[in-house]
């Protein structure tokens, strides 16, 4: 998987971000010998991160630890601080305090080792709410948030695809009862500083549910993705279900639901948002050229999720508004003998309710397309695929334009 990361794109990725995704400064002393020690990494995986902030972990890191040591450790976990200390010389008292949640909690067991456990306890079953308190902060103040809050997150993905099965609607220029469509897509962005890359295979089909009237349809969408975030994978997966409603031969409306998961082992993460939302397509010509307005509203919120023990329920609920202008000309030439249209796009995406890192950006960019069946395509697919598209985007925020910037690559066939 990260090979075929890589091949999309190498091409387009501009960027040299370094921000790791956790770190950690721990320094010990021994009140007994006078001895003192100091240890400070960055991490990419959550699992070595815990590692090194465990009982046997100061044991491998400090060859001077004992019980008898003095140990504080400041941290930052996915962009949020958190304090972990044993302050008090022979004793099992482990402290875990963050300050900007106005979190303080003491775990006194049998043994350090104990005391540490219980704090993995803590975490991982969400008591407290403190594993959805810390989900919230995340996607409220950095960009690297797996499950929501910017672009390459799952909401930002359920997002994506709920207003690109409306705009979708514009490339078609005459009934095409079910209309099936597979493609591939890479984008590379910085966010908040770090290195992110997504690889995406979107599925689509158009149903036609009324012979009397071809505008109405079924549309049926599911997209897989697996993303990098720095060194960390991230797996997400969506489903969703449309109807496209024709007002007119220009206008439709396309109310959606969908639903998203995502998990990462790599990143301690988890979780489920289900959305509903409305899209409004309107087309008209002007001489050669077809222009488009696509506008979506829609609602998001998270489920709670509790998988293998780990819990998760930030319940963030978000209302979004997405607009776009397209337009689209055949071109005056062919190509391989094919005629081709072009698209020139832009939208605008704004974030309300919960507190998200990236509340509005942008996209420009165009699209190629195939008008007619590709005859080559024909032939090496034994007459599956009929049509070609290419796309490239430029993604930015005019709002927080020194934490977001990426670019999209994708290709797609349809049926």
């Amino acid at each position: 998987m990260k090979k075929i990361a890589l091949s999309l794109l190498l091409a387009l990725h501009p960027f040299c971000a370094s921000a790791k995704i956790f770190s950690t400064n721990i320094s010990m002393s021994n009140p007994e010998t006078g001895e003192s020690d100091n240890f400070q990494r960055s991490y990419s995986i959550a699992k070595d991160f815990f590692n090194d902030l465990s009982n046997t972990g100061f044991m491998r890191l400090f060859p001077s630890y004992s019980n008898q040591s003095i140990v504080t450790s400041n941290n930052i976990y996915n962009g949020l601080p958190i304090n972990l200390s044993f302050p008090v010389s022979d004793s099992t008292k482990l402290v875990f305090d963050i300050p900007k949640l106005g979190i303080s909690k003491t775990f006194t067991k049998g043994t350090r080792s104990q005391s540490t456990n219980a704090l993995e306890h803590y975490l991982r079953n969400d008591i407290d709410g403190i594993a959805s308190k810390i989900a919230r902060y995340q996607i409220g103040h950095t960009g690297t948030s797996p499950l929501a809050g910017n672009p390459t997150s799952l909401q930002g993905q359920l997002v994506a695809g709920n207003f690109n099965n409306a705009a979708r609607l514009s490339l078609t220029t005459r009934p095409q009862p079910h209309r099936f469509a597979v493609g591939v897509g890479g984008g590379s962005y910085v966010q908040d500083g770090t290195d992110i890359s997504i690889v995406n295979i979107p599925i689509s089909q158009e149903i036609n549910i009324d012979s009397d009237h071809p505008g109405r349809k079924l549309l049926l969408n599911g997209q897989f993705n697996y993303v990098t975030i720095d060194q960390a994978e991230s797996f997400q997966g969506t489903l969703g279900l449309g109807y496209a409603h024709p007002i007119n031969d220009n206008w439709s409306l396309i109310p959606n639901v969908s639903y998203g998961a995502i998990g990462t082992v790599d990143l301690y993460s988890l979780g489920q948002i289900i959305s509903t939302s409305l899209s409004n397509n309107y087309r008209f010509n002007i001489n050669d050229y077809t222009l488009s307005t696509v506008n979506m509203f829609g609602y998001y919120h998270s489920l709670p999720l509790n998988v293998s023990g780990v819990k998760s329920d930030p319940n963030i609920s978000n209302y979004v508004l997405k607009n776009g202008f397209f337009v689209d000309k055949i071109l005056p030439f062919t190509a391989f003998g094919h005629k081709l249209n072009a698209k020139g796009l832009f939208t605008d995406t704004q974030f309300f309710g919960s507190e998200v890192f990236i509340r509005q950006f942008n996209e420009v960019g165009f699209e190629i397309n195939t008008v007619d069946k590709v005859k080559w395509l024909d032939t090496v697919s034994f007459g599956i695929v009929d049509t070609l598209r290419l796309s490239a985007k430029y993604v930015f925020s005019i709002e927080n334009p020194d934490n977001f910037e990426g670019y999209e690559l994708g290709l797609g066939y349809n049926f």
